[in-house]
């Protein structure tokens, strides 16, 4: 009986150690997290807009590059600073549109800029209990997902980008889809 006690105990004791159930999650000792992938300055920005390992039913369409000011005026970012070239990358998945924005910039500073900025021109949502922007984590780092809502056949219908920076380029994720799934899993494809 005693054996089957000290057993059940030991068991106990490495349920909880290996839960993370005691402790500080949030400490540097806890934390086995990868190192983030940052992009080359030697890559160019097309290679970066064009991943190689695409998610399933996922296709690659091209790249077109995104001069400044497109940039500013697309982004609404017209008093940003520091915007050095951009490139798209374009997919397909389902009939859904997907496009992937490597923007860089002079420096991380002017890239977090960039994305406030960007947040910026986005009005609360009607609707109180509707998040329109969300942090999630992937790939070693947090990006905001923003909810957006478009009107297609005469309905308000939500859209998702994923946004987040990397160094000091923007990476921006979007797609023509209500489900914001295919757009979070290229989003994870970049790697970055």
């Amino acid at each position: 009986m005693k054996k089957m006690v000290a057993l059940i105990s030991a068991l106990a004791v490495l349920m909880i150690t290996f839960s993370g159930c005691v402790g500080d999650n949030n400490s540097a000792a806890n934390r086995t997290e990868l190192p983030r992938a940052t992009i080359s300055p030697d890559q160019s920005l097309a290679d970066v807009s064009e991943l190689a390992n695409l998610p399933a039913d996922f296709e690659y369409v091209g790249s077109i590059p995104l001069n400044e000011e497109y940039i500013k005026d697309y982004y609404k970012a017209e008093n940003v600073s520091g915007i050095v070239e951009g490139s798209e990358g374009l997919y397909k998945y389902n009939e859904s549109d997907f496009c992937l924005d490597v923007i860089k910039l002079k420096d991380p500073e002017a890239a977090n800029n960039f994305i406030t900025t960007y947040k910026s021109t986005f009005p609360p949502l009607q609707n109180e209990n509707d998040s329109r922007f969300v942090e999630e984590s992937f790939n070693g780092h947090s990006a905001v997902r923003i909810k957006k809502y478009v009107t297609d056949e005469g309905k308000p219908v939500p859209r998702y980008i994923y946004i987040w920076s990397n160094e000091n380029y923007v990476l921006v994720v979007s797609g023509n889809t209500v489900d914001n799934s295919p757009v979070k899993q290229l989003a994870e494809a970049t790697g970055y």
